[in-house]
């Protein structure tokens, strides 16, 4: 017994076109980066900087922020050279960056919120985790306050989630040149973002004389 089958239903040439807004909308792995990394940046990036900082290619960036920017995720900026910013409009702006900053890897995440916030000077990543040096947080209030809530909540949502030692840029200065086991980590972590700090050789003989002295 064969059931009936209802007609198909054909597109009316005469009903309006849906509004690219209300599209259905897909976003792909660089989507998503751009997403997270745009979340750090209060002042938004651009496109050389912000393919930089997800490492991946420009063109494929481009292509991505096409359709955030369709969408209304992103806003473009009028100025020159343009920069992009997470849409403070958009009503799911906040889920947006939540999910990712929480989907992608641990170690990925965390190396693409490193890379973006503007508070960060130097970070480097190793076996055993991340090391960062940051600005005064009371110069870049907005920035710091991102760093510390997504970088918490990697933490929270990744129980294996890599460490992250955070400090201030004078302290890190200042301990690599004391810290025996802090400037050989520094030394041979690889850099992901700024310029490593001035490394300078102590030896076991400089540790035990600096112990005695103090």
């Amino acid at each position: 017994m064969r059931w009936p089958v209802a007609p198909s239903k054909r597109a009316d040439p005469s009903a309006p076109e849906m509004p690219r807004s209300a599209r259905r909308l897909t976003l792909s792995p660089i989507g998503f980066d751009i997403v997270l990394a745009l979340g750090q940046a209060p002042d938004g990036l651009r496109l050389a900087d912000l393919a930089h900082v997800i490492g991946s290619p420009v063109s494929s960036v481009q292509t991505a922020l096409r359709i955030l920017v369709a969408n209304e995720i992103v806003r473009r900026e009028a100025v020159e050279p343009p920069r992009y910013r997470v849409s403070p409009d958009h009503p799911a702006r906040d889920e947006l960056v939540s999910l990712a900053t929480v989907l992608p890897d641990a170690s990925h995440a965390i190396a693409i919120t490193l890379r973006a916030n503007p508070l960060v000077v130097w970070a480097a990543v190793d076996s055993l985790g991340f090391l960062a040096s940051e600005r005064d947080a009371d110069a870049l209030p907005a920035a710091a306050e991102l760093l510390d809530r997504h970088l918490g909540m990697i933490a929270a949502a990744r129980p294996d989630a890599p460490q992250v030692i955070r400090m201030s840029e004078t302290e890190l200065n200042r301990l690599v040149k004391v810290a025996v086991g802090l400037a050989a980590r520094a030394r041979k972590a690889l850099t992901i973002k700024g310029r490593a700090p001035v490394l300078q050789r102590v030896t076991g003989a400089d540790e035990r004389a600096r112990r005695a002295a103090g």
